[in-house]
């Protein structure tokens, strides 16, 4: 009986223990039925939550990417960016003053005295064509200043300080200073004249100076020289290369020639065509006075001399042809896609037997009397220009 009893208890007990087990196997899988699952604690629920975006790592073209790029991915190449047209007009000697030794009757004062000094009146024969172009650059071949200790020399010209509103008047940005009158007042009057191009917010450029004016997106860089001979190419070469690392469009003016000579000497020639080979993209040239031929080497063009302009240098020259000579460059990607020359015949006075310093556009047979004598000195250069280089204006 006691044997039995034993026989079961064990049962039960056994049979306990496996209801036991079956339990615990049972739960764990309950908890996930029809009503959803319970979220257990380790479970974030990150929908509600802001995404934190860890940037990429830069790539420089020359590293070695620690993963090979996707095949199927091209790089975005840069968009073409639309033709910019960018105009820069020229222009020779301006004066804007006398020298004191001349006779004051049709003087440069003078006139300026008689025309209530207005000082729009001087450009305002040539203004519509300034006013329109990207930049106008003329030679300043004069000093503002009050100075009176004077260099030792045959002319030296001077302006009164007020007189530089003559030039923003008529709409003139930048001026070459390279010549040899800037210091016909001495350093003073040299300084004196920087002073009153800076209050007047017009650039310049020469005597170690650069200019720099931005337009339309390009940038324009300019520099001036004396050029007596061509000792000077070190410097050119080395300005040249500093105005290409910042600049679109490269201009250099020089001083240069003799006097009253249509034709360019060895030395300019020489001097403006190393330029263009040294990356420069016009050469303007000054000092004879009167005009000479205009050369297109390797598609840049070299006006050797623009002749007088605004010229209170002298009341009455023999030879008042002059021409305005405009480059029109087609920028695209900062490169050159096309460049043209357009000229416009002038004369220095409005009147034929004075000089009332007011620049003016000729006509009919005047006009073709100037066209006639650029062609008539460019034939002679070397690459000089035809009427198929240039565009003349009316």
């Amino acid at each position: 009986m006691l044997n039995k009893l034993i026989i079961i208890l064990i049962v039960i007990a056994v049979v306990l223990g496996i209801g036991l087990l079956a339990i615990e196997l049972i739960g764990p899988i309950g908890q996930y039925g029809n009503n959803g699952p319970t979220k257990s604690p380790e479970f974030v629920d990150r929908t509600t939550q802001t995404p934190v975006v860890t940037p990429s790592p830069s790539y420089s073209p020359t590293e070695t990417p620690s993963e090979s790029p996707d095949p199927t991915e091209m790089p975005t190449p840069e968009p073409t960016r639309e033709p910019v047209e960018i105009l820069i007009s020229f222009a020779g000697d301006c004066t804007l003053g006398t020298d004191e030794t001349f006779a004051y009757t049709n003087s440069f004062q003078d006139r300026y005295e008689r025309i209530g000094r207005d000082d729009s009146y001087f450009f305002k024969g040539v203004k519509p064509i300034f006013e329109n172009d990207d930049l106008t650059l003329v030679n300043f071949e004069s000093t503002f200043t009050t100075a009176e200790k004077k260099a030792d020399k045959r002319y030296r010209f001077k302006g009164d300080p007020a007189l530089v509103n003559i030039l923003s008047e008529g709409s003139v940005e930048m001026v070459n200073i390279s010549n040899n009158h800037v210091y016909d007042y001495l350093d003073e009057g040299f300084q004196d004249t920087l002073k009153t191009f800076e209050q007047a917010d017009i650039l310049y450029s020469g005597e170690g100076y650069t200019a720099y004016y931005e337009t339309k997106g390009i940038t324009i860089g300019s520099i001036g020289y004396v050029a007596w001979n061509t000792n000077i190419k070190d410097s050119l070469e080395r300005d040249i290369a500093e105005l290409r690392e910042k600049a679109d469009l490269v201009i250099v003016s020089f001083h240069w020639g003799e006097e009253r000579s249509n034709y360019p000497n060895s030395i300019q020639t020489e001097l403006g065509r190393f330029c263009i080979d040294q990356g420069a993209d016009i050469v303007a040239g000054h000092h004879p006075h009167v005009m000479q031929g205009i050369d297109k080497y390797k598609g840049r063009y070299i006006v050797y001399s623009l002749a007088n302009f605004c010229f209170g240098g002298h009341g009455n020259p023999k030879d008042k042809d002059t021409f305005i000579f405009q480059n029109r460059f087609t920028m695209q990607n900062g490169g050159i896609i096309n460049n043209e020359g357009i000229v416009y015949p002038c004369s220095v006075s409005s009147q034929k037997n004075i000089n009332d310093y007011q620049p003016t556009l000729l006509k009919d047979e005047n006009r073709e009397r100037v066209i006639i004598r650029i062609l008539e000195y460019s034939e002679k250069l070397k690459y000089g220009i035809t009427s198929d280089d240039v565009i003349f204006a009316e």
